[in-house]
């Protein structure tokens, strides 16, 4: 049987995260949009929970992030808890009349064992399972420059022989700058960004986030990233984006070089690219961009259950 409980009770038993999207402090950030928060637990066990969002009567994690899932004691209990939390939340959708469940976990990168435990129970239970996304993510342990293959590294030679420079923008104007580029790119490609220069910053109030600039020698901005450092080993690339019509300039190749080079300095262990698919859809040149530049390739799950 599942319980709702405060949150001082919930953190009583889960005082860590597994992802920052799970955290009271990131959670804060989007409460309003939703009716409410609900932490819930196994009545008479802490190995698992679950936060979610209630809006017009359907349960989301997450409700305004990439991806959300549990908290849990560790990464190696036994199936049976996994499958008994899974079971008795379905119990709770019924006995609360809820309409319906989504759940989004993170991508392997973040939990591999409790992953396959998870996917399994949510399919043994008769949840239906959404078209994963694909997702990329690079290992930096193993990144030692060289790239999957030498068109990346003659890109890289491009863009500084066109007098390219990269630069961690610092200042307000910079950040209206970074978000700009983001923006023009989503708009010329027929994809919208879900997230005003405002939200974002909201979020940099509660963990690092990191903005890249790409300059040509006249100042003129062609490429730009959002990262978020909320994971002390992974680091997420939210945004990235270029100018088109610069495209040729190795704009990309140069701004991946350069996140690479300045996150493995800093002690991170991978970088969590995000997906490269919609609702499923895979975005082969995306994937292929990404694998060129030494990016290995994942799923990312959500199920959801109508009572």
């Amino acid at each position: 049987m599942l319980v709702e409980v405060s949150q001082k009770e919930y953190r009583r038993h889960f005082p860590t995260d597994k992802s920052p999207f799970i955290s009271d402090s990131f959670i804060s950030i989007n409460e309003l949009k939703q009716d409410k928060i609900l932490r819930l637990m196994k009545k008479g066990e802490s190995s698992l929970g679950l936060i979610v969002g209630l809006k017009n009567g359907v349960l989301r994690s997450p409700f305004s992030a990439p991806f959300g899932g549990f908290h849990y004691s560790n990464e190696y209990m036994f199936y049976n808890q996994v499958y008994d939390f899974l079971s008795d939340l379905k119990e709770y959708l019924v006995n609360e009349r809820i309409k319906e469940i989504s759940i989004t976990l993170p991508p392997d990168l973040y939990q591999v064992n409790m992953n396959a435990k998870l996917v399994t129970a949510f399919i043994d239970l008769g949840y239906t399972m959404e078209k994963p996304e694909i997702n990329n993510w690079i290992n930096l342990l193993e990144f030692d420059g060289k790239w999957t293959k030498s068109v990346v590294a003659q890109n890289c030679r491009k863009a500084i022989n066109n007098g390219l420079e990269w630069s961690l923008a610092n200042e307000m104007e910079e950040f209206v700058k970074v978000y700009e580029v983001i923006h023009n790119n989503r708009e010329d490609q027929g994809r919208k960004i879900f997230m005003t220069l405002e939200d974002i910053l909201n979020v940099k109030k509660v963990f690092p986030v990191d903005f890249f600039l790409i300059r040509e020698k006249d100042g003129n901005c062609v490429g730009a990233g959002i990262f978020y450092q909320g994971n002390n080993k992974i680091v997420q690339g939210i945004f990235l984006g270029d100018d088109m019509k610069k495209r040729n300039l190795g704009v990309m190749n140069y701004l991946y070089m350069n996140i690479y080079n300045y996150y493995k300095e800093l002690g991170f262990k991978y970088i969590d690219l995000g997906i490269s698919s919609l609702n499923g859809e895979p975005n082969q040149g995306l994937i292929r961009f990404k694998e060129l530049h030494n990016c290995l390739t994942g799923l990312r799950y959500t199920f959801t259950w109508k009572p």
